[in-house]
């Protein structure tokens, strides 16, 4: 997998799943593919905001169209409504910077 066009941290979106997963480096993406099963139709969205999604061959490709801000605010609000926090309807980030930062205060 050529991970050098991602800008760290990352996020992983797997289709039906609320969680998103955050991870810092090409290590713990590597270490996390191997539990999480098929991978068809996972969303990896960078630091920057862009989206890419995985490949059966394990190459990523830029998701066409680019995933709106609006969208990754929701995927936030369900990964915050898993991870126990109430009043996610709340939530609200102006850019990607600060949906990380919620993102790894959630983790933490």
């Amino acid at each position: 997998m050529n991970t050098h066009s991602l800008t760290w941290p990352i996020l992983l979106k797997q289709p039906q799943q609320d969680e998103l997963l955050y991870l810092g480096s090409t290590e713990e993406l590597i270490e996390q593919l191997s539990f999480l099963g098929p991978l068809n139709d996972l969303v990896i969205i960078d630091s920057e905001g862009t989206s890419y999604q995985l490949e059966s061959d394990s190459r990523l490709s830029l998701c066409s169209p680019q995933l709106p801000i609006a969208t990754l605010i929701d995927w936030v609000r369900l990964h915050a409504s898993q991870a126990g926090h109430c009043c996610t309807s709340k939530l609200s980030a102006n850019n990607i910077a600060q949906l990380f930062e919620i993102v790894d205060f959630i983790e933490q």
